[in-house]
């Protein structure tokens, strides 16, 4: 199925337009999966505890004609049973650390976590937007890419990146910077946000700013983020449910990266002569910078 079809994609794409009842749907099916295929409309109904008005209204919102529907896009799209899959998702979602945590269980909670987070952000990942995303990047006379905390190690990732092959990027940690740089972009530049949250407010205002001085704007962020997507004319969304114990930095940031390598990677092959050219040449520079004669 193309990305860009399936329901959960839909639904997390919909998330910030649905009144405050129906995202309890969405949060709902959105855990549970292909188990809400096997419900009626009434036993659905008890277990969000909303109406059964409600989830009509969400599953019209994400373009089913009704319930029936809905259940049947379910069933297909999410195949079998939670069980038959590697890890227990559920187990994954509530994952949390605590006194009683047995070390040797920890790797393969966390290596699990993160395999679900980068298939989700893998699911929801619109093909055309990625490939809009990337000419946007190749054709900007500068790109600012704004993040603090935890996003700031990404911001600087995809600023190490794209100065190797030659695009003029910059990232500053500082938010004051950041809004004086945004504040001078045109609409031959680029700005790209990034944040878990999408309410991280240094990160929100200054892409708010670069939108508002005509720049073009790219967004990564969770799916629940409406302040940053609102000033974002691209967003990409991180797959992955938040956890109970730091999870921005345990899971959040990889599938940031994931997205950060993808956009990496489809500009080298957008042009590959030209900026394969310009990697052997850093490369060579860098070898001959750290060679050093016997």
């Amino acid at each position: 199925m193309n990305h860009t079809e399936s329901y959960e994609y839909k639904i997390k794409n919909m998330y910030n337009l649905l009144r405050s009842s129906e995202k309890k749907v969405a949060d709902y099916v959105l855990l549970n999966g292909h188990s809400v295929s096997t419900m009626t409309l009434a036993e659905l109904s008890r277990q969000v505890g909303v109406s059964e008005p409600t989830i009509i209204r969400f599953v019209k919102s994400i373009g089913c004609s009704g319930y029936s529907e809905f259940k049947m896009a379910l069933m297909k799209e999410w195949g079998r049973e939670s069980v038959d899959k590697q890890y227990d998702s559920k187990l994954l979602v509530e994952l949390h650390i605590d006194r009683d945590e047995k070390i040797e269980d920890v790797p393969v909670k966390m290596i699990g976590l993160t395999i679900k987070a980068l298939e989700d952000t893998l699911k929801i990942i619109d093909i055309d937007k990625y490939k809009k995303a990337i000419e946007m990047i190749r054709s900007s006379n500068i790109i600012d890419v704004y993040g603090v905390g935890n996003s700031g190690s990404v911001a600087s990732d995809i600023r190490n990146k794209f100065l190797r092959i030659g695009l003029e990027c910059r990232a500053y940690s500082d938010s004051n910077i950041q809004q004086i740089c945004a504040s001078h972009l045109t609409s031959n530049d680029l700005a790209i946000g990034v944040s878990h949250s999408g309410s991280t407010i240094d990160t929100v205002n200054a892409l708010k700013i670069a939108k508002e001085s005509g720049a073009r704007t790219i967004a990564l962020t969770n799916f629940k983020a409406p302040a940053i997507s609102e000033y974002a004319d691209i967003t990409f969304f991180t797959g992955g449910e938040e956890t109970t114990f730091y999870s921005e930095t345990m899971v959040s940031r990889i599938s940031q990266l994931a997205i950060v390598d993808m956009l990496y990677m489809g500009i080298l092959l957008d042009d590959y002569d030209l900026y394969t050219k310009r990697l052997e040449k850093i490369n060579l520079l860098l070898k001959e910078k750290n060679y050093t004669k016997k």
